[in-house]
């Protein structure tokens, strides 16, 4: 076997980390595919200012990394407000990439970002970072999602000092306050973005830092809203969605690889979904929830759970999202108006 140079290999090195921690999740989600594309039927459209066609014109969903340093500074000086794009790593069943909670995270906090500008809130998209929490019974325990292949996680601390330190250095560059989404919902996630807000207030002088929570997940995990913790009321609102694409076998408690993810993943990213799953049967949350506390994948071998698929398309995907991103929207504002 012919071995690599150093130099070749301290290459491989860097790609991989860039990959795991640097890449944008907009990047990952314009690789090629030699499968056939589902085309959006429902077009993708403006709300960007100047600034932001100049810099990420050829870019769907642009962030912070996508801007030259000038173009931040400028940024930076018409607003003093990050929203942050939380996601993760994981399985999404056979037709979704890993990246789908870390693409489909940014692309909501686009268009948030999109709902706020048109209420005369100007706010700067931070990096996303990708990598989260998929497991559940602690640190390296193979349950959850992190039981399939392609699955990575983190241990709960090193995330927590992770976005402690990326929020103190938006902090550095003139960031005073953080709005933190969370696209990945694993309970131990959540738990660790909620350690964020926490420490990153408690530590960071001058910065305050909030995360928007659907209702029903801090009504889940027995957590009370508070002044940094925003409820997003009726955030997941189950029974709308099933009034889309019906309940089937049981009304979902999950949406996680079915047809409301789907839906809004044609809606932000058509080119990434694998032909198919129309056909694919329904996988109850049930079963979802069990291999997520067993980590038995035999149970759920598809990797999905919640609602069927024989209806997901784009326009489904995009009744959602207008959903989730005037609740979020609104959430946000109330803070920015009690100001």
């Amino acid at each position: 076997m012919k071995r690599l140079s150093p130099a070749s290999t301290l290459c491989v090195a860097h790609t991989c980390v860039w990959l795991a921690f640097g890449v944008s999740a907009v990047s990952l989600a314009a690789q090629p595919t030699s499968r056939p594309i589902r085309q959006s039927t429902t077009a993708i459209t403006g709300g960007q200012s100047n600034d932001q066609r100049l810099m990420g014109a050829s870019v769907r969903y642009p962030t912070m990394l996508d801007m030259t340093f000038p173009e931040f500074e400028a940024a930076a000086k018409k607003t003093d407000i990050v929203l942050l794009p939380i996601g993760a790593i994981e399985e999404h069943s056979s037709h979704l990439p890993l990246g789908t909670d870390a693409m489909n995270a940014t692309a909501q906090v686009f268009h948030i970002q999109q709902y706020l500008r048109t209420a005369g809130v100007d706010t700067i998209v931070g990096p996303p970072l990708n990598i989260g929490i998929t497991n559940e019974a602690g640190d390296w325990a193979r349950d959850g999602t992190y039981a399939y292949p392609g699955s990575l996680t983190i241990s709960k601390s090193t995330f927590v000092a992770l976005y402690v330190d990326v929020l103190r250095s938006l902090h550095d560059n003139g960031l005073r306050r953080a709005f933190l989404y969370i696209g990945h919902l694993g309970i131990r996630h959540v738990e660790a973005v909620v350690e964020v807000v926490q420490e990153a207030n408690r530590r960071i002088d001058g910065l305050t830092v909030y995360a928007t929570i659907d209702s029903e997940v801090l009504e889940r995990m027995k957590l009370v809203p508070s002044s940094h913790i925003l409820s997003v009321e009726k955030g997941r609102n189950f029974e709308m969605v099933a009034q889309l694409l019906g309940r089937g076998m049981e009304l979902p408690r999950t949406t996680h690889a079915d047809g409301a993810e789907t839906s809004w993943t044609l809606y932000f990213h058509p080119e990434v979904v694998r032909p198919g799953y129309e056909r694919f049967p329904q996988s109850p949350s049930s079963l979802f929830l069990e291999v997520l506390s067993s980590g038995d994948r035999s149970k759920n071998p598809s990797g999905s759970g919640g609602f069927p698929f024989d209806k997901a398309s784009a326009d489904v995907g995009k009744q959602i999202v207008d959903y989730k991103t005037a609740r979020n929207g609104e959430a946000i504002l109330r803070v920015l108006r009690a100001k």
